[in-house]
């Protein structure tokens, strides 16, 4: 199921509409604080965070410096 909306709510908080219906709140501030790759702790910059696209159902930050797939949003492994 990809993601067809998904909403920016306060820190590194966002709010991601699946096709079906279901709304998952994901939460990423544990994963960013204890990302070591930089190309993940550039995202601790809320504003940048906040920037999150959808590209083919996925969240992607900056054209792909960071991608999450929808199934693991879903399964809320991330």
């Amino acid at each position: 199921m990809k993601i067809v909306e998904v909403k920016y709510i306060k820190d590194y908080i966002l709010e991601c509409h699946f096709e079906d219906g279901k709304v998952v709140t994901a939460n990423f501030s544990d994963f960013l604080h204890n990302a070591k790759n930089p190309m993940t702790t550039q995202f601790l910059d809320k504003e940048r965070f906040a920037k999150v696209q959808l590209f083919y159902g996925d969240l992607t930050w900056e054209d792909g410096q960071m991608d999450i797939s929808c199934r693991s949003i879903r399964k809320g492994d991330f």
